[in-house]
């Protein structure tokens, strides 16, 4: 029997994976957890070969290893809940990511949380851990501030993998390849997942002290990529808008922030001196660009390069 199947997914971050299963041999639990990774590197699988070092150290849980050829987020997410979902008896799965590293009292605090709401899907909180000397600029960008909600409790929706635990039967019930595989590399399938189980009747909730701690690479704290972030982020939303309605209907219901969004950001960036303020103002622009992109066919596939080691 497995309580818990934690689900790590990884592409040429050794190093961070390392970071990764260190912290979840150090939980604090008894109950029964297997740990699922799924390397998305045919060729280096410098992720296998990290964890196979752990494994041979003796490793405290059981460590499944899979290989995940075809480039793609989703795909090794869906690789990892078909493992996961082949084990005996497992009731939850959970989910991090090769960036992040778990508190010990992680899993006890996300099991408890779904214990008092009876949610199919748990949100933890994110913290951040920024990489090198950062400019005052940057460290109050709130692409950068960790993710929090201050309480415990029934959420609307939870809206990432990067700290989640799902129920297996509510995995079950989406079918077979939950993660869509024609957003591998821009990002965004998880939160069309999630999305897709509110619609059906899922309910959320978010436990606050259910921690992890990802490092920023210096490469992810520049101008440049916050804005193609919030690009990315405008662009993902609206490709989940019209996969749940139309590209019409997502069109006219998003036409006012669209506008809003280009306008307000480009005249508040024109107005202020301040770096900061300046990038979060023209993040506003880059969003609406993004959802712009989005409606017309554009893909920006933010993940076709990896940061961090």
């Amino acid at each position: 029997m497995t309580d818990v199947a934690i689900c790590v997914a990884t592409r040429k971050r050794p190093q961070g994976l390392t970071r990764t299963l260190r912290s979840l041999a150090a939980l604090d639990t008894a109950r029964d957890v297997a740990v699922v990774v799924a390397d998305n590197d045919g060729e280096g699988r410098e992720g296998i070969a990290a964890a196979e070092m752990l494994r041979a150290e003796g490793y405290r849980w059981p460590l499944h290893l899979l290989t995940v050829a075809e480039p793609g987020i989703p795909q090794a997410r869906n690789a990892l809940v078909a493992a996961a979902l082949a084990l005996p008896g497992v009731r939850f799965v959970a989910m991090l990511d090769d960036d992040e590293a778990a508190e010990p009292g992680w899993v006890e605090a996300m099991l408890a949380c779904q214990a008092a709401t009876g949610a199919d899907v748990v949100g933890g909180a994110v913290l951040r851990e920024l990489e090198g000397e950062v400019a005052p600029w940057a460290k109050a960008h709130p692409l950068l501030q960790p993710k929090s909600r201050g309480t415990s409790g029934p959420v609307p929706l939870v809206d990432s993998t990067a700290n989640v635990l799902i129920a297996a039967d509510a995995l079950r019930s989406i079918g077979e390849r939950p993660f869509n595989e024609q957003m591998a590399l821009t990002g965004g399938s998880d939160k069309q997942l999630f999305t897709r189980m509110q619609r059906a009747g899922a309910r959320f909730a978010w436990a606050e002290d259910a921690r992890v701690t990802e490092l920023i690479p210096a490469s992810r704290i520049t101008s440049k990529w916050l804005l193609m972030r919030g690009y990315r982020i405008g662009m993902t939303d609206m490709l989940i808008d019209i996969f749940h309605s139309s590209r019409f209907k997502a069109a006219a219901a998003e036409a006012p922030r669209i506008a809003g969004g280009v306008v307000i950001g480009g005249i508040g960036a024109a107005l202020t001196l301040d770096r900061g303020k300046r990038i979060v103002r023209l993040g506003q622009v880059y969003r609406a660009a993004g959802k712009i992109a989005a409606l017309t066919g554009h893909r920006y596939e933010e993940y076709s390069k990896v940061h961090g080691a």
